[in-house]
């Protein structure tokens, strides 16, 4: 995480700000968040960029910025949706937190357990580990994440396997009779492992990971605004659409099957979702760490929020106060074509979360130096 860096609305008073029309429980905090947000547009030249601060279960400050696509004159607003990439990490580790609450899985389940129908081909450093460590990150396994150097062998392997369920299981075979990358229990980021993660839970369901997620995470707790992929339709501007740097910032059509990653990569990072609904799924894991969450037992929060190498827990980067509760939570995501954050401050009752529909290391710059300036604005770090 950068330093804090300090953005003032003096920068951008003059600027057009596209915000909701609702009253805000801190005027000073929205005003300093219009000001910071179009001031990092201004710098960063972003499309798009929008961000949200709960405090005290509230909503504190919320704003979009820009265009949902360069060339078109539709603004974003604060109901739009946004990908969040890598964060889908979190609701995934939910999604199995909830299917062991339901006994259907443990986080202890090894592979070869798992996985029987892999008996035959499973290699056999990968039998002992465990859903655990896929979901840490510590299971041994290539990042899967290079579309130039992973990819190519990765949509080989699918090429000729119809539906996405088989396709996740496919790779979950693939990959499972090779040898490890990384010594099982050292930490190295991968996709790969929620992939595999989210095969076991449908194997063990017979129901998709885009079915599960909106069975036992979205609709307990009342997300409705949330997809799958990039938002929108073909044409039509009705949300923000992706764009990268190395495109020349062109705005892609959420039908190309380009604009984001294979949907077989869906556990690891599809999500779309409005800045409102993610805050309801922030709200509630926050409320977990404080020992009154919704959707799982505080048993699984904790399991969950508890780092196991690197300060990366399951799907949070965790960092743990003295009397070991999460004192922070966080992660970020991009396919490319989006950067998103969020950050949750359990003990401050504090949630921030931030997106833009700017790719590469400009949105990356943009999200990360906006989670800076608040971490810095409230005395979060304090």
């Amino acid at each position: 995480m950068r330093r804090p860096m300090m953005v003032t609305t003096s920068m951008c008073a003059a600027l057009i700000l596209l915000t909701s029309a609702a009253a805000y429980a801190d005027i000073a905090l929205q005003s300093y968040l219009e000001g910071a947000l179009a001031w990092l547009r201004h710098r960063d030249n972003n499309p798009a960029i929008a961000a949200l601060v709960q405090i005290d279960g509230k909503i504190a400050a919320q704003a979009a910025i820009g265009s949902r696509a360069l060339g078109h004159p539709e603004p974003v607003t604060i109901d739009d949706r946004w990908h969040i990439g890598s964060d889908t990490k979190a609701f995934t580790a939910a999604l199995i937190g909830t299917l062991v609450d339901g006994k259907v899985l443990t986080f202890e389940d090894t592979l070869e357990d798992s996985l029987p129908k892999l008996a035959k081909t499973l290699h056999p450093a990968y039998r002992r580990v465990t859903l655990r460590q896929l979901l840490s990150h510590t299971a041994g396994l290539p990042a899967l994440s290079n579309t130039e150097t992973e990819f190519p062998a990765a949509i080989g392997a699918v090429r000729s396997v119809r539906g996405v369920s088989a396709q996740r299981m496919t790779l979950t075979e693939y990959y499972l009779a090779r040898p490890p990358a990384f010594p099982a229990g050292t930490f190295h980021y991968s996709n790969l492992g929620y992939i595999i993660a989210g095969a076991i839970a449908e194997a063990h369901t017979g129901e998709t990971w885009e079915r599960l997620m909106r069975k036992h995470v979205f609709e307990p707790l009342g997300i409705t605004n949330v997809g799958f992929g990039p938002p929108g339709h073909a044409g039509r501007y009705d949300q923000p659409l992706g764009h990268g740097e190395a495109s020349g910032q062109v705005p892609l059509d959420p039908a190309d099957t380009g604009s984001d990653n294979p949907a077989w990569m869906g556990p690891a990072g599809t999500v779309s979702i409005s800045l409102k609904d993610w805050a309801v799924f922030a709200q509630d894991q926050m409320n977990g760490a404080l020992g009154h969450g919704k959707l799982v037992k505080q048993a699984t929060y904790k399991t969950l929020q508890t780092p196991v190498s690197e300060n990366y827990a399951l799907g949070w980067g965790a960092w743990l106060d003295t009397d070991g509760t999460p004192k922070l939570l966080t992660h970020e995501g991009s396919n490319g074509y989006w950067v998103a954050a969020i950050m949750i401050y359990p003990k401050k009752q504090t949630i921030i979360l931030a997106a833009t529909n700017f790719g590469g290391p400009a949105g990356k710059r943009s999200i990360e130096d906006l989670g800076s300036s608040f971490v810095s604005h409230l005395h979060l770090a304090d």
